[in-house]
């Protein structure tokens, strides 16, 4: 889908550059990646352009995101428990609202004020918080099968 207004901009989040702490690169009051994510095609490009997003909003924006429910309830790898823990604790955005549609999962993602860094991204951490990060490393960092059976048929994951 193309967009119309002259002032949306359309961009290809696996492409951009990572924003500076400097100021440089683009930050954005609000992402929306309507079906877009269950079309990217490797588990570890959808990691990255969920960490990519979170990146590019400013402190206090908004990440609209939907993906078909289908991604989720027939997944091998994934259910929406661990989607939203990964949305959560490994990439840092908090869930403000989330709502279903027969076929659709609707997300409205906060990143919060103070932009701050999450455990996955952390530069200084506690020796808690470094153990907790590690864990989450390890957790998301591979793909594992939660699910058998010929119901789970799609392979829908996310690495980070």
């Amino acid at each position: 889908i193309r967009s119309s207004h002259e002032l949306i901009e359309e961009q290809d989040f696996l492409t951009l550059p990572v924003p500076t702490s400097t100021g440089e690169g683009n930050h954005y009051d609000v992402v929306v990646c309507s079906m877009v994510l269950n079309c990217v095609t490797s588990p570890k490009d959808r990691g990255k352009m969920l960490s990519l997003m979170y990146h590019h909003l400013s402190p206090g924006g908004l990440c609209f995101l939907t993906i078909p429910k289908l991604c989720l309830s027939q997944s091998k790898y994934i259910d929406r428990m661990l989607f939203e823990k990964i949305l959560q604790d490994g990439v840092g955005f908090k869930i403000m609202e989330k709502k279903d549609s027969p076929k659709v999962a609707f997300w409205v993602l906060l990143k919060d004020e103070e932009g701050t860094l999450t455990k996955k991204n952390a530069t200084s951490e506690t020796s808690e918080s470094a153990t907790m990060a590690e864990n989450c490393r390890d957790e998301w960092s591979k793909l594992n099968i939660l699910h058998r059976g010929k119901k789970y048929r799609n392979n829908f994951s996310v690495i980070l």
